[in-house]
């Protein structure tokens, strides 16, 4: 046989051979191993060292003939392709190795604020913020008014990025729709944010800042003008941030109940809505 069909054979063989080696799928590489992470591991044509092992607290697993090895930070490609060095090493001939994730249990989340059941728990596949959310127990009375924030880590960065999160897709400026979480993301469920109506209406006190919460809704929440009270002495207390003093805006309440358009104020976190007497 003459070299140039021994060459041609013997790359033909290396082609056949060498994709599970170094060609590795993408999410292979991205994906890094971490402690109690779930491994299978096989060998093909060696159906004896099919292995299901765990990822140890020192980083390690253990593997038939090569005993342990330190996989810890490691890519699943690249764990694959140090067992195939060493198994090469005196073993097995050409050794095809496959590594896939069995159960992943060192990548976390976090939810924390008011829900049920705040703490740690473990990322699985395609889980959404709103997934999250119910696996802590869903949002507490006291947060279903509140903002939720998602915290992420960024890369060669030391600080947190902060996502603020819409699942009804309506407030401006907020990530809309169900975001899709990542390794050590932060969900922030933030207690329910108040507004005061006080002066002439039947239940004066303290009300939850619903979403789109205007002065017609608050008065209305709070029972409606009292006996003296009068749609032309309306107006709400803002704080200004900075300052001791509070802004007072004038309600046009008349404008407001025609339907013109930027009459009913939206009021914001711990305004104070006050109906007057009427003037005699």
């Amino acid at each position: 046989m003459s070299k140039k069909i021994m060459t041609i054979l013997l790359l033909s063989i290396c082609v056949s051979i060498a994709p599970p080696l170094i060609c590795a799928d993408e999410s292979n590489e991205q994906y890094v191993v971490g402690v109690d992470d779930v491994l299978e591991i096989s060998v093909q044509g060696h159906d004896n060292l099919k292995t299901t092992t765990l990822v140890a607290s020192d980083g390690a697993i253990s593997f038939p003939y090569i005993g342990s090895i330190a996989v810890k930070g490691m890519s699943l490609s690249e764990v694959e392709r140090e067992i195939s060095k060493r198994l090469a090493d005196g073993y097995i001939k050409y050794p095809v190795v496959s590594v896939r994730m069995s159960t992943s249990k060192s990548q976390k989340f976090f939810v924390y604020g008011d829900v049920k059941t705040p703490g740690k728990y473990v990322l699985e596949d395609d889980l959404t913020v709103l997934k999250a959310l119910s696996t802590a127990g869903g949002i507490t009375t006291d947060g279903l008014y509140g903002s939720i924030k998602l915290k992420r880590k960024q890369k060669d960065r030391p600080e947190y990025k902060e996502i603020n999160i819409s699942l009804n897709n309506k407030k401006e400026g907020h990530a809309g729709g169900d975001t899709h979480l990542q390794a050590e993301d932060i969900v922030i469920v933030e207690r329910n944010k108040d507004f005061f109506v006080y002066g002439e209406v039947l239940k004066p006190g303290k009300y939850t800042l619903e979403d789109n919460m205007t002065v017609l809704k608050a008065i209305s929440l709070a029972g409606g003008f009292a006996k003296y009270g009068s749609p032309d002495r309306v107006k709400i207390l803002r704080t200004v941030p900075g300052k001791t003093d509070y802004e007072s805006i004038k309600v046009d309440i008349k404008g407001a109940v025609s339907g013109h358009a930027g009459k009913d104020i939206h009021l914001e976190p711990d305004d104070i809505v006050v109906a007057l007497e009427g003037m005699m």
